[in-house]
C-alpha cells in the first residue's frame, strides 16, 4: 500500500508543474480520488497469502521432518556402530570404513540438522551465540559432509581392490593404511575449508547479530567460487568414482557368473551364488544411485541461488521452500547410508537384533564368541561362518576366472 500512496503523490505534484500553470478543480479531484482497481488489490492480497503459506510450509519442514530423521539417523548409526564393534571393526578393513561413515554421519546430524530445527522451532540461531560458534559451525558442517561422501568412496573402493585384485588384496588394504587413509582425508578436506576461520563472523543485523561473510569480496567468493568447489567435491568427484568402482565390480561379478554357469553342475549353489550376486548388484547400485540423488539437488540450488539476487517476496519464499525440500533430502542420505549399506546383510541384521533385544545368537551362547566374519567378492562385508564354503567356493571361481 505505501508503493501506491507514493505513486498518487508523485501523479499530483506532476500536475502542478509550472508548464500547467492553470488547474482545474477537476483535475485535481480526478488525481487525488483515482479509483483503486479490483484486480490490483486482489494480486495483492493473494501474493501476501502465498508468500506466508510457502513462508510456513518451509517452517513446519524443518519443525516437523528434521527430528524424525535425526532420531532415526543417530539410533540407526549407533546401532551400527555397535554391531561393527561386537564385529571388531577394528580389525577388518571394511568394517572400519563403516564405523567411520556411521560417525561422519552422526556428526553431521548433530551440528547441521540440529540446528535447523532449534532455529524454526525456537527462532535461536546456535551459529550466531558467538563468534568462533558462528566460524566453526560452518567449517564443521561442510568438512563432516565432504568427509562423509569420500569415507563412502572408501568403502566402495575396499570393495572393488577386493573384487579386482583378490591376490593382492591382503597386501594393499591392511588397517594401518585404511588408517592413514582416513586422516589424509581429514586433513585435505580441512584445508579446502579452513577459509571459514576467516572469511565468516558475527555481523550487526539491526538489534541483532548475523553469521555472515565479513566483507563483500569474501562474500563474492563464497557465492561464485566456494559453491562450485563444494559442489566438486561433495557431490561430482565421489559420484563419479562410485559409478566407474561399481561398474568394474559389477563386471567381475557377471565374469564370474558366466564361468560359474559353465562349470558348476549343482543347480542348488549355483542359484544360492546367483542371488548373492543379485543382492551384491542391487545394493551397490541403490546406494550409489541415492547418494547421487540426495547430494546433487541441493549443490545445484547454491549455485542458482548464487545468481537468483533480484527476486520479489514470492520468488525469495519458493526459492526457500525449494531449499528446505533438497536440504531435508540431502540429510536423508546421512540418515540412511549406512544402515542400507550394513542391514542389507543378514548376519548383520541378526546381530543388530540381538543388540536391540539383549540376547545371544545360538551360535554366540554355543560359542561364547563373536562370529568369524570375511569379506567376499559377492556378498557384503559381513560373512558368518556358516556360509564361510560357499565363500571359499564363489571366491575361489572368481580368482580362476580372473586367471582365464
Amino acid at each position: 500500500m505505501s508503493k501506491f500512496h507514493n505513486n498518487s503523490t508523485n501523479g499530483l505534484f506532476s500536475n502542478l508543474s509550472t508548464t500547467s500553470p492553470l488547474i482545474s478543480s477537476a483535475n485535481i479531484t480526478s488525481t487525488i480520488w483515482r479509483p483503486i482497481s479490483p484486480v490490483n488489490v486482489t494480486h495483492l492480497v493473494n501474493s501476501s497469502v502465498d508468500v506466508d503459506l510457502l513462508e510456513n510450509v518451509s517452517m513446519y519442514l524443518w519443525i516437523v521432518v528434521s527430528p524424525i530423521l535425526f532420531v532415526v539417523g543417530v539410533i540407526g548409526n549407533v546401532l551400527t556402530i555397535g554391531v561393527l564393534k561386537q564385529m571388531k571393526f577394528q580389525k577388518k578393513s571394511p568394517l572400519f570404513f563403516l564405523f567411520v561413515l556411521a560417525l561422519c554421519d552422526i556428526m553431521v546430524l548433530c551440528v547441521g540438522l540440529s540446528r535447523y530445527w532449534i532455529k524454526e522451532t525456537f527462532s535461536l540461531d546456535i551459529r550466531a551465540l558467538s563468534d568462533f560458534g558462528c566460524k566453526f559451525n560452518l567449517f564443521f558442517i561442510y568438512w563432516s559432509m565432504q568427509l562423509s561422501s569420500w569415507v563412502f568412496v572408501c568403502v566402495v573402493l575396499e570393495r572393488c581392490i577386493k573384487s579386482n585384485f583378490p591376490y593382492r588384496y591382503p597386501r594393499i588394504v591392511t588397517i594401518p593404511r585404511c588408517i592413514s587413509l582416513v586422516f589424509l582425508l581429514m586433513f585435505i578436506l580441512a584445508g579446502v575449508d579452513m577459509h571459514y576461520f576467516w572469511t565468516n563472523g558475527l555481523i550487526p543485523d539491526g538489534p541483532e547479530w548475523e553469521c555472515n561473510s565479513l566483507t563483500d569480496a569474501y562474500g563474492n567468493f563464497e557465492e561464485f567460487v566456494f559453491t562450485y568447489v563444494d559442489f566438486t567435491v561433495l557431490s561430482v568427484v565421489p559420484s563419479l568414482l562410485l559409478i566407474v568402482m561399481n561398474a568394474t565390480i559389477i563386471r567381475v561379478i557377471r565374469h564370474s557368473r558366466k564361468f560359474r554357469k559353465s562349470t558348476i553342475w549343482d543347480k542348488r549353489t549355483y542359484k544360492k551364488l546367483k542371488r548373492l550376486d543379485t543382492r551384491l548388484t542391487r545394493m551397490l547400485v541403490y546406494t550409489s544411485v541415492y547418494f547421487l540423488m540426495t547430494t546433487l539437488p541441493i549443490s545445484i540450488y547454491f549455485i542458482v541461488d548464487s545468481y537468483e539476487k533480484d527476486l520479489n517476496d514470492l520468488g525469495k519464499a519458493k526459492m526457500h521452500v525449494v531449499w528446505s525440500t533438497a536440504y531435508l533430502f540431502q540429510f536423508t542420505n546421512y540418515t540412511l547410508k549406512s544402515c542400507l549399506y550394513s542391514f542389507t546383510n543378514r548376519d548383520f541384521r541378526r546381530k543388530a537384533m540381538g543388540l536391540i533385544t539383549c540376547k545371544l545368537t545360538k551360535q554366540e551362547r554355543k560359542s561364547k564368541k563373536d562370529l568369524i566374519y570375511t569379506v567376499s567378492t559377492t556378498e557384503t562385508p559381513f560373512e558368518s561362518e556358516d556360509s564361510k564354503s560357499s565363500e571359499d567356493l564363489e571366491e575361489s571361481i572368481v580368482i580362476i576366472s580372473d586367471k582365464l
